[in-house]
């Protein structure tokens, strides 16, 4: 199985010197895939409707694909991140974040109390691909799934596409740790499972500033206004 199409760019040298081998990543893969049980919700954070569930985006984020796989303004996959709590998918979704000039402190952003915490909940039991410590530490991932370096997370989630890929929809996404609420699971579902997931999904939402999170951060005193 190749590593990356060949009708799309290679990853850098610098990337794909890192990179684990194709065969070897799939193997440990597909010997961590793990059932999420029909009804139980992730929950994610949206900033309009719109990007609920959205069937295409216009740019990608942590697992990619990078943006020299855009072909007239698609990509050939993209990925929905949720977790499984509203604290999770808030700083997942970068609705409290850390300002570095202000040491010990989070903000709320700009907006923040009027975005979107959905619960996503399938009939159907998932199968999603768990990068557990046993598993990351394994592949010699554990620092790089965790790392603000997007450039090579998001190669590194081509390959987990290309594993996803081959499994003819059996997959339907990916379970790693949160690299912005450490000690809580994010959850990414591949856009290659939609069309299965959308039969079986139902969502209910609520603004974030009626949600318990928020009201437990807004009284946190950690908080601090937003940077000007």
């Amino acid at each position: 199985m190749p590593a990356f199409p060949v009708d799309l760019p290679s990853p850098p040298s610098h990337i794909a010197a890192r990179l684990p081998p194709a065969d070897l990543l799939r193997r440990a893969l597909l010997a961590s895939v793990r059932p999420l049980p029909a009804g139980q919700a992730l929950v994610r954070a949206a900033w309009n409707p719109a990007s609920l569930f959205p069937a295409r985006v216009e740019r990608t984020c942590r697992f990619g694909p990078p943006a020299a796989w855009q072909r007239d303004g698609r990509f050939p996959f993209h990925w929905i991140y949720a977790a499984d709590d509203a604290m999770t998918a808030a700083w997942e979704a970068g609705l409290c974040r850390n300002d570095v000039t202000d040491p010990g402190t989070f903000y709320l952003a700009a907006g923040a109390g009027a975005a979107l915490i959905a619960r996503l909940r399938f009939a159907l039991p998932l199968a999603l691909i768990e990068l557990d410590g046993t598993t990351l530490s394994k592949l010699g991932l554990s620092d790089d799934i965790t790392s603000p370096d997007h450039e090579y997370s998001q190669w590194l989630g081509c390959m987990f596409d290309a594993v996803i890929a081959g499994q003819d929809g059996a997959i339907a996404g990916i379970g790693y740790p949160s690299r912005k609420h450490r000690g809580h699971r994010a959850v990414a579902l591949s856009s290659r499972s939609f069309a299965t997931l959308a039969q079986s999904l139902s969502v209910t939402h609520q603004r974030f500033a009626d949600t318990e999170a928020c009201a437990a951060l807004e009284t946190d005193p950690c908080r601090s206004p937003p940077p000007r």
